[in-house]
């Protein structure tokens, strides 16, 4: 008996050695899709460019999809997987429950597939299925919705991330000038009251981002080492990873906290480690800008920095 139970001991050992390691395997697998999905992404040159990086990455994670764009209030199709769908397929938003309720809210909707939700293209005749409505914003706007119908093995945590990174990388190619430094200049200490814009000519500094931050008289990005240059786009990549982490691994809890108006509380764990990183990491240098603080703001708190709550401890100075 003595016998069986050291072999019963070293099966169960190496059976959960087995199980960790295909773990561990599938998690390398789905980050390492996930950050070559992004990378598409941020490199897009057209729209069709765009709607193939998101198709692409949603493939991995749902059967049947599709990108729709926004304007004027109607719905044009752009690209599809598995839908059959007519190729000129458009229609009026209004005429689509939950596509106005992810465009009033800006939040992702899940609605039965009937002609009232998603219209008759988009319907289908089985009771009770039903499909996620991720809406792709740049800035206050609206401009796109993914479109998933919810079959076996759907993962709406890493549809909701890719729409999420789609809609980031949209508001950094529309805001492209803001961004050839890498924080908007504050008003001089010295007597003269001008600001100097990334084109050289005089203007009035960017308010909100010129909050966004407390130090002062930073540097434009021409006037950086290579080195320095290298550290801020790293801190840029740390903070949106970390951001989207977080948004991955809680959705509830961040959309608990921007309703609650606390995020902080909420994601506390996974603020502070992250802003402890970020400090050792890429505080080095009186360039530096807490970007992890604006991603914190822009993303997960949909740009409203009131929703990080009392308790958040600000930026890292």
């Amino acid at each position: 008996m003595h016998a069986l139970d050291e072999a019963w001991e070293t099966l169960k050992r190496d059976f959960d050695g087995a199980c960790s390691q295909v773990a561990r395997a599938a998690r390398c697998q789905m980050t390492n899709e996930l950050n070559q999905s992004f990378r598409r992404l941020r490199q897009y040159q057209t729209e069709g460019e765009w709607v193939s990086a998101i198709l692409d990455a949603g493939s991995r994670f749902v059967q049947q999809m599709a990108v729709f764009t926004l304007n004027n209030g109607v719905a044009t199709l752009r690209g599809q997987c598995k839908l059959k769908l007519p190729e000129h397929l458009s229609f009026a938003v209004a005429s689509a429950g939950a596509f106005t309720g992810a465009v009033d809210t800006k939040d992702p909707v899940v609605a039965l597939r009937t002609a009232s939700e998603v219209t008759e293209a988009l319907s289908t005749e089985e009771t009770g299925e039903r499909a996620h409505i991720f809406p792709i914003t740049n800035g206050n706007r609206v401009v796109a919705i993914l479109f998933a119908a919810d079959q076996e093995f759907i993962d709406v945590n890493a549809l909701e991330l890719i729409a999420n990174i789609a809609s980031i990388v949209l508001e950094r190619r529309a805001n492209t000038a803001l961004h050839a430094q890498i924080a908007p200049p504050t008003r001089s200490r010295t007597s003269s009251e001008a600001t100097v814009n990334p084109t050289g000519s005089e203007g009035t500094s960017n308010g909100a981002a010129a909050r966004a931050t407390s130090k002062s008289d930073l540097p434009a990005w021409s006037e950086l080492t290579e080195e320095q240059r290298n550290l801020h786009i790293r801190a840029q990549r740390f903070s949106r990873v970390k951001v989207a982490e977080m948004q991955l691994s809680r959705p509830e809890a961040c959309r608990a906290g921007r309703e609650e108006n606390n995020l902080y509380v909420f994601l506390k764990p996974e603020i502070d480690s992250a802003r402890e990183m970020f400090h050792k990491q890429f505080m080095t240098t009186p360039s530096m800008v807490d970007y992890l603080h604006l991603e914190l703001v822009h993303t997960a708190a949909e740009g409203d920095e009131m929703k990080l709550g009392a308790e958040y401890p600000g930026q890292l100075l």
